[in-house]
């Protein structure tokens, strides 16, 4: 008998006890507790927004901007999802909320006669070759698809919660998933070739 996935179950009710414990901790002003969930989810929101590719330069202001919401939105939280979950979606906003401003910014910019911009370079210590190329391939994706893709294969989080995130039904979520792996595929050969 398969017991792998009764543990996994398991682990994450224990985990989604000790989130919700932890909320609660929170909203009545314990500060270790604050910190717990921080220091916890940090490393999660800055994985999550340099897979979205924002700037280098602009990640560790993000994240706080996200951590800034989440403590905001504490009193939000219902509990009727993962505490990853309800993180992922302010982050989601976030980014969304983000890009629309820099599209903005450009626009305007090029309505006002300026030039925008130069495009932030990576380090090239940072990122190896192939990174950078699977980075490039994975922000051609449209932003739902690539919402599920780097959900599920960089931080492995269940579809169903990846449903919940996105907004979508379950099978919705694996669709995007399936086209956005089969368009990452295509792309990639062409890009070896």
């Amino acid at each position: 008998m398969n017991t792998s996935g009764l543990m996994r179950s398991a682990s994450t009710a224990a985990a989604f006890s000790a989130d919700i414990e932890m909320v609660a901790r929170c909203r009545r002003g314990d500060a270790t507790a604050w910190r717990l969930l921080y220091d916890r989810y940090v490393p999660v929101v800055y994985r999550f927004l340099s897979a979205f590719r924002v700037p280098s330069e602009e990640r560790e202001d993000a994240c706080q901007e996200v951590f800034v919401s989440i403590y905001r939105s504490l009193g939000r939280f219902r509990g009727e999802a993962l505490l990853s979950t309800w993180i992922y979606r302010i982050a989601a906003r976030h980014i969304g909320r983000n890009a629309q401003r820099r599209r903005v910014r450009g626009l305007l910019s090029v309505l006002l006669m300026r030039e925008p911009p130069p495009p932030p370079t990576p380090h090239q210590a940072e990122r190896s070759e192939r990174l950078q190329i699977l980075d490039e391939l994975v922000s051609r994706l449209s932003p739902k698809k690539r919402l599920v893709l780097v959900l599920f294969e960089i931080e492995g989080v269940p579809i169903e919660e990846i449903a919940k995130i996105a907004g979508c039904p379950t099978n919705t979520a694996w669709s995007r998933l399936h086209y956005a792996r089969a368009e990452l595929m295509v792309m990639a050969k062409k890009t070896v070739r």
